[in-house]
């Protein structure tokens, strides 16, 4: 078996005779152990599997936590250590490790959420396959699942979204806890939905919108074929209203789907509520934009951080009563023959709830992650509220394909 579970990340103890990897920043990839129990090298599959929780190493000296602290979003050089179990261990380093997250944000006293980027001083260097990889630290998902639900069901229905799994983490042998695994968005997920396209894929600025100034979003990746024109044709046609326009410029059918998805798996802190948590990804192969969801952790019942102590409210923030703030998402929202389509994939979307049995899926989970959560050394939510707000997801999604159904039909 690859994946270790574990209830918090171990000590760092390489085997006899390995060297000490205190020092980050000189450290080649090591490989230990018996090689018919080592991942694939090239396939990052094992990280975003339904079961096991991987255990993750990280290291940084004095020198890097010094330069997070003045400048906490920039990389720093690090060391990764990847526990597969039965003896082997891979070592990767340097690589880019930096903080992430906003409302999230917690430094590493706490239980920071991190990016890792394997590139960003050797040219090349891959993680099993991967540039980049997304710890989160679920600073605001008391279930701890939010995001592992969400873009399931995102990929599920065919639009494209990011894998996750679990892992323990620790900071230079200090366990951080449990973190969701979430695939990075650039070029090796292009590749998985749009292979050949080597498109553009664009991340967008708080309250950014097509129908607004489409200079404020961010290019993130390129590939042989990027059109730097592309986005600006689908931002003037959203700008346009004109739907031939709108047609002619997006993927017409992720579009409505995008939207049910938003709507019937209440993602409030998105594109369509609140100008938020998105990236776009242009095709030149088809010249059409396509959203995908980021920042997810709030979907599904969703309830305020820990330190306001409010229990798990199903409804709250109910994305069927909240305003529409993304201009495409307001025009689609009047037009009628959008709107109808959306209606078509609400409805898909609600069987295919109950198809792949979601609600089953999170009780799964729940119980894959129980023993981690209940070791958490610096989450703030604690074990009874993740009992709470995990059993409360399983209630909601049961509820929500009706939900759905009746909204469709009262709309």
């Amino acid at each position: 078996m690859l994946l270790v579970l574990a209830c918090a990340a171990p000590e760092p103890e390489l085997p006899d005779g390995e060297s000490d990897p205190s020092d980050p920043v000189d450290e080649a990839v090591e490989a230990i152990g018996d090689a018919e129990t080592r991942p694939d090298p090239d396939d990052p599959s094992f990280l975003f599997a339904d079961t096991g929780i991987v255990v993750l190493e990280l290291e940084l000296d004095e020198a890097a936590l010094a330069a997070l602290a003045t400048d906490p979003l920039s990389y720093v050089p690090g060391a990764l250590a990847h526990r597969a179990g039965s003896g082997v261990v891979e070592r990767y380093g340097p690589i880019g490790v930096r903080l992430k997250g906003n409302s999230t944000y917690q430094w590493i006293d706490g239980k920071p959420a991190l990016k890792l980027k394997f590139d960003e001083y050797t040219p090349g260097e891959r993680f099993h396959g991967l540039e980049r990889l997304t710890l989160d630290s679920n600073y605001w998902d008391g279930a701890q699942m939010a995001e592992t639900l969400a873009y399931r069901m995102w990929r599920a229905s065919d639009s494209p979204a990011a894998r996750t799994g679990y892992a323990t983490v620790s900071l230079n042998g200090e366990p951080l806890g449990l973190y969701t695994i979430v695939e990075a968005m650039d070029d090796g997920l292009m590749d998985q939905w749009w292979p050949g396209s080597n498109g553009g894929l664009y991340e967008m600025g708080r309250s950014c919108d097509f129908t607004l100034d489409c200079s404020c979003y961010e290019l993130q990746d390129t590939g042989e074929n990027f059109d730097a024109s592309g986005l600006t044709r689908a931002c003037a046609a959203a700008a346009s209203g004109d739907e031939a326009a709108i047609r002619a410029t997006w993927d017409w059918d992720r579009l409505v789907r995008y939207q049910a998805l938003e709507l019937g798996l209440n993602h409030p802190d998105s594109y369509t509520f609140n100008r938020n948590n998105y990236y776009i990804h242009h095709d030149p192969l088809t010249d059409r934009v396509t959203l995908l969801p980021w920042g997810a952790d709030s979907t599904f019942s969703y309830a305020y951080p820990p330190d306001e102590d409010r229990p798990c409210q199903p409804g709250y923030f109910d994305a069927f009563v909240m305003s529409r703030a993304g201009g495409v998402s307001a025009w689609c929202a009047a037009s009628p023959t959008c709107w109808a389509d959306v209606k078509v994939e609400l409805l898909a979307l609600a069987d295919r709830i109950e198809a792949e049995d979601l609600a089953g899926f999170a009780a799964a989970t729940a119980a894959r992650i129980d023993d981690a959560v209940l070791a958490e050394p610096r989450w703030p939510w604690g074990y009874d509220t993740f009992v709470e707000q995990s059993t409360c997801f399983q209630d909601w999604i049961a509820a929500r394909p009706e939900q759905i159904r009746a909204y469709v039909e009262a709309h």
